[in-house]
């Protein structure tokens, strides 16, 4: 693995996913060299626990339950960043003022929530109205790193009319993070979505629930042509869940024992390499090419 791709990617979740999976990065030239690694907490000082329960308070004064019952996102980050300062103090803002910012936070992030929540309802409701039956296409993304990635995901799965998208680990989703909405136009709250915290829960949901076969998208041996790999009959009511796996490493090794295919985009460059996102949208359209779907331009 190139040491300038792992660098040009490096975010503490990261590094650790590669570390569980046996992949060594440790050497000089890629070691963080700040205090602490991107995406982990900072360590306690000697104030944190005294800053904690001074902010609950504040919070708890305005309303807002503190600590672990704040939402993900934006809330939780502003608070931990100020129970846990960086080296040399604990910057200029008072108790008050943090726990102004905070409960502001916690009231944005629940209502954007919220939208997101009415707006697939609405659209789900739109859909049904229409009469457009989903393709039974599931696209599942496990430990993508990139909210960029997706957002364009979203996009293909409701270009393509996907049955739903899955996100696993710490891949972001609608209800974890806005990023996504800056390219998915809007398609995260057009397309069903659910986020499981391990692919292979995943696995399992798809293949019991969905009655799906399982394509994983990698490159290894044994691996077969997207064109070539065997589809269920259209109309036989059993999709196909396609997953793709993190942009530096892959689908997690452990996932492929539990695929029904491996399959893979041939390249025919140097690079061996082809963006996420362009992954989800050639193979979700060539199965939709191989059933035979035609979509209506009124569609």
């Amino acid at each position: 693995m190139s040491e300038d791709v792992v660098r040009s990617v490096d975010s503490g979740t990261l590094m650790r996913e590669l570390a569980r999976r046996g992949i060594d990065v440790g050497n000089e030239a890629t070691k963080p060299r700040q205090s602490h690694e991107v995406g982990s907490l900072r360590p306690k000082t000697a104030e944190s626990d005294a800053r904690a329960a001074a902010l609950d308070a504040a919070l708890e004064r305005l309303g807002v339950a503190g600590g672990a019952a704040l939402l993900e996102g934006p809330p939780l980050k502003s608070y931990n960043s100020w129970v846990r300062p960086r080296d040399g103090g604990g910057g200029q803002q008072t108790t008050e003022n943090a726990a102004h910012q905070i409960a502001f936070l916690q009231r944005h992030e629940l209502a954007r929530r919220e939208t997101h929540l009415r707006n697939t309802d609405d659209a789900a409701r739109r859909r049904a109205t229409a009469g457009l039956e989903p393709h039974d296409i599931v696209l599942v993304l496990d430990n993508v790193r990139s909210a960029e990635n997706v957002g364009s995901v979203f996009r293909t799965a409701d270009a393509a009319r996907c049955r739903e998208l899955v996100t696993c680990g710490f891949t972001p989703n609608p209800l974890s993070t806005s990023k996504i909405s800056k390219t998915a136009f809007g398609a995260e709250t057009a397309v069903p979505s659910r986020h499981f915290d391990s692919t292979l829960e995943a696995v399992r949901y798809a293949k019991r629930d969905l009655d799906c076969v399982v394509w994983a998208l990698e490159t290894v041996d044994g691996a077969v042509a997207y064109t070539e790999a065997p589809l269920p009959s259209p109309g036989t009511k059993k999709g196909v869940a396609l997953i793709f796996g993190n942009e530096v490493t892959g689908v997690d090794m452990s996932v492929l024992d539990h695929v029904d295919a491996v399959v893979q985009i041939p390249t025919y460059g140097t690079k061996n390499s082809i963006n996420l996102a362009c992954c989800a949208a050639i193979v979700t359209y060539d199965i939709l090419r191989r059933w035979g779907t035609t979509v209506p331009l009124s569609s």
